[in-house]
């Protein structure tokens, strides 16, 4: 027996050293694993010599020696374990600041409405790179030129820029893929062991260098947009010139060979911009001789007594030239003044001006050929009936279409008109008279040194003499609208970044700022800002854009007629022209119930527009729920702000939310009805909603204290202030005098944070019919409204259909049986759809789902899928009765 309990004591002992001589061994392979990635460190050397050292002696172990290796062991676990946690912690931190920043070329910079100083290029996000390479390479380049869709090189040109949209497509694909990695591997980094710390070390240098890969292929496609935007000028060019040659054969030649170059040598033939340039300019005046030289024909064959037809280029009647009886030879006096002979040959006349070297800009006489007349008339006679035959072909669109943003040939095109540049420059004459004479009277030395003329406003800029005081000239504006029969001048003393005061005199003509012209300008086209909104052009001549996104939200104040809900109707529309309802939704609130119902049903909004100031509480209130919603959201993920959610939500196979604009058009109704409410869910809106994507835009017409209370004023720093009636009232809402001074009917100042002083500009007029266009195109969309389907009961308030009642019909619900009509018309049924084409909110579209499932007329909720419908129109009166 005693042999047996030795054996037995014996065989715990070595599987003991066993076990420990496992762990030493594992803790040899995690020191390894360290050691491949700090080679520098000589405490993991030492560890692991200590390590060797241990092993050695449990060869031969005793009781004593296995005791030893174990507390040696346990320590060493313990130390390695913490060390790799701190260098976890640090490739955390690495692995946070992984991603691809490639450089924006200043070209691009510029045009997007960056402030640069010079310096070249700047490296920022690959997200905010890719945003605005879009913004170039959304343009079609036979979109912008009418015509340009004829022409064979505007094909060419856009095949080129679908090819850069593709790569940077492809771009984004290896980015989301590199984000997606280094999105596991954070969320992986708690509890890592040091040898999974080594791999993911290593998986972390590959994503380095791939992201540099990004950032090369990157620098290579903005390189190749730089080169491939300024083609636009020379199309632009190549349109003007087709359309004042239609008949050139040299003007279609060029279109022709440039299309075959691109074709064959794609973007490096870009890079000849110049050379094609010049051939063009050749080819147009080429064109410009022969069309000069036959309007000369023309007019000596009609001095000859020859009919001609009425023309820009007038030409002549074939039928006349084709006539026996008329000899050309009886008419050789004309032929000879153009000097060149109507026979002459010139080897190169054949040739394409482009190939005849450095003589090709200098056409020569023989150049100019002749051609028979009547062709192009024909031609020109073909065009009018075929034009005719298009306008009796044209019927009003009708019909669903799938979303899409809507084009800018809904807007009134821009208006041409100008004023007598010599009567302005007469009227300026007499007004810098009328202020010099002024300043003289008060006995202030200063005189006008320049002036600008703006929309609304032409500003004189005065010079104060050395030691003259500011003040003094502050307090004459009354003066000076007397001394120039205006209704008021306003003076800014001194303008910022000059020594001089301005004047600003309103005009005896403004100009009318037409929203098609806003949304045209390069400012707003080549916006990089993530919500760009239009806000008007600046005396200087600049038309203004602003990023809702930094502002973050917005307050517009003036009195009746100054111009203030045209203002919110132009950053609507501005809005609507740049996403698509499934990347940005509307939250209307309207209780004059005329200024916003014009967009109601349209896609983007998340439930009609709301003119019940009673309802409107809860629906703010509903909107701060939202926000709290979307907060938890991104916590769960770890984001910071809607933009890192959406990203991860991709990485992650999760839906996206889209912007909320929360717009109030009138504040002061809802400040009456429900103060607190009100005034406590904008106060949670304006404080938090920024981070979660949630903006607001806010107008009044009642800029007082109680409306525009201090808590409302902190939170929405960006304000535009309209004409108004008092000083006081300007104080109000900019804290600064200067609105009594405007004009009215879009005359602003508008005032964001960052900014010494408030910004004159003069609002963009959109038109009701142009809103009503735009609203009747939105209106034909249509999409699965997943939002609304998950998020829409947060906007709903509470309301009288509504019942805590389920499985039973609301046979009170008025439009039970339309809504039954509707889903069996259209052969599916969704909540969305009830809501828009009934204009009702979510909670009852989705009453009446619910009643429309009790009655057996649609099937069960399948998802994000719209449900089956059941039963026909026969089976209805069975349903509700005769």
């Amino acid at each position: 027996m005693a042999w047996r309990v030795r054996a037995r004591r014996r065989a715990a002992f070595q599987a003991d050293v066993a076990q420990v001589r496992r762990s030493l061994h594992d803790i040899a392979r995690d020191l390894a694993a360290l050691e491949g990635l700090y080679a520098a460190s000589g405490e993991l050397v030492r560890w692991r010599e200590s390590v060797q050292e241990t092993l050695g002696r449990l060869g031969r172990a005793t009781p004593e020696v296995l005791v030893e290796a174990r507390g040696d062991a346990d320590a060493w676990t313990d130390a390695v374990r913490d060390f790799a946690a701190d260098r976890a912690k640090e490739l955390g931190v690495r692995l946070r600041e992984e991603g691809a920043r490639p450089d924006l070329p200043e070209a691009l910079d510029d045009a997007a409405g960056a402030l640069r100083d010079g310096r070249g290029p700047r490296r920022i996000p690959f997200d905010d790179w890719t945003r605005t390479v879009r913004a170039w390479l959304d343009q079609p380049f036979d979109a912008p030129q009418q015509g340009a869709h004829a022409l064979t090189s505007a094909r060419a040109l856009d095949t080129l820029r679908n090819g850069l949209v593709l790569e940077l497509t492809a771009l984004e694909d290896r980015h989301r893929r590199l984000t997606r990695e280094r999105d596991v591997a954070e969320q992986s980094l708690e509890r890592m062991t040091p040898r999974q710390l080594a791999r993911a070390s290593a998986s972390h240098t590959e994503r380095e260098q791939g992201y540099r890969a990004v950032e090369r292929g990157a620098a290579a496609l903005a390189t190749a947009v730089v080169v491939l935007d300024p083609w636009r000028e020379l199309l632009s060019g190549l349109v003007r010139a087709c359309a004042t040659h239609p008949d050139a054969e040299e003007v279609r030649d060029f279109d022709g060979a440039l299309a075959e170059a691109l074709r064959d040598r794609g973007r490096d033939e870009l890079r000849a911009l110049d050379g094609w340039s010049q051939a063009l300019e050749a080819v147009v005046l080429r064109a410009r001789e022969d069309q000069a030289l036959r309007a000369r024909q023309a007019q000596a064959l009609a001095a000859a007594g020859v009919r001609t037809h009425g023309g820009d280029d007038a030409q002549v009647d074939a039928a006349l030239l084709d006539d026996p009886d008329v000899h050309v030879s009886d008419h050789a006096a004309w032929v000879t003044d153009t000097g060149a002979a109507a026979g002459d040959d010139d080897p190169d006349d054949d040739a394409p001006p482009w190939e005849g070297g450095a003589d090709a800009a200098t056409p020569s006489a023989g150049a100019a050929r002749s051609r028979a007349p009547g062709a192009a008339a024909a031609g020109a006679q073909a065009d009018d009936r075929a034009d005719r035959a298009d306008d009796a072909d044209e019927r009003p669109a009708v019909g669903g279409i799938p979303i899409t943003v809507p084009g800018f040939d809904l807007l009134d095109p821009p208006d041409t008109s100008s004023d007598d540049p010599r009567e302005v420059a007469r009227e300026v004459r007499q007004r810098v008279a009328k202020i010099d004479a002024t300043l003289e009277n008060f006995k202030l030395e200063g005189r006008v040194v320049a002036s600008v003329r703006g929309p609304s406003v032409t500003r004189f800029e005065v010079e104060p003499a050395a030691g003259e005081k500011i003040s003094r000239f502050a307090n004459l504006s009354d003066d000076l609208a007397l001394a120039m029969a205006v209704g008021s001048v306003r003076i800014e003393a001194p303008i910022p970044g000059k020594s001089v005061i301005g004047l600003e005199v309103p005009n005896a003509s403004r100009d009318l700022i037409r929203f098609r012209e806003a949304v045209d300008a390069p400012s707003f086209k080549r916006s990089s800002a993530r919500l760009p909104i239009v806000l008007g052009k600046s005396i200087d001549g600049d038309m203004m854009v602003g990023d809702l996104a930094r502002m973050p939200h917005i307050l517009l104040a003036g009195s009746t007629g100054s111009g203030k809900s045209v203002a919110v109707s132009a950053l609507i529309a501005s809005l609507l022209f740049r996403f698509l309802p499934t990347e940005l939704r509307f939250l209307m609130v309207d209780p004059k119930m005329v200024e916003l119902t014009p967009f109601d049903g349209i896609p983007h909004l998340i439930r009609p527009v709301v003119t019940n100031p009673t309802d409107a509480a809860g629906v703010l209130l509903g909107a701060v729920s939202h926000m709290e919603r979307r907060y938890k959201m991104m916590s769960k993920i770890g984001a910071k702000n809607l933009d890192q959610y959406n990203a991860k939500a991709r990485n992650l196979d999760l839906p996206e939310l889209p912007f909320v604009i929360v717009v109030i058009d009138e504040l002061a109704d809802l400040m009456i009805t429900s103060p607190k409410e009100v005034e406590s869910a904008i106060m949670r809106l304006a404080q938090m909603a920024r981070a979660t994507g949630m903006h607001l835009i806010l107008a009044t017409q009642r800029p007082s204290v109680d409306i525009l209370t201090s808590l409302i004023k902190v939170n929405v720093p960006a304000r535009m202030a309209f004409a108004v009636s008092s000083g006081f009232d300007s104080r109000t809402i900019l804290d600064a005098m200067g609105a009594e001074r405007l004009i009215g009917w879009g005359d602003m100042l508008f005032s964001q944070p960052g900014q010494v002083k408030p910004v004159r500009l003069q609002g963009p007029f959109v038109s009701e019919t142009e809103i009503l266009a735009l609203a009747d195109f939105l209106r034909r969309q249509y999409f699965e409204d997943d939002f609304v389907e998950a998020y829409g009961d947060d906007f709903e308030p509470a309301s009288p259909h509504d019942s805590d009642a389920t499985g039973f019909v609301d046979w009170n619900d008025d439009k039970l049986r339309l809504a039954a009509e509707l889903v069996i018309n259209e052969g599916q049924a969704s909540v969305s759809r009830l809501q828009r084409r009934l204009q009702v909110g979510h909670a009852r579209a989705g009453k009446l789902m619910d009643s429309l499932e009790a009655l057996g007329v649609v099937g069960p909720h399948t998802g994000s899928k719209p449900r089956d419908v059941l039963v026909g129109f026969e089976e209805l009166p069975n349903i509700f009765g005769r």
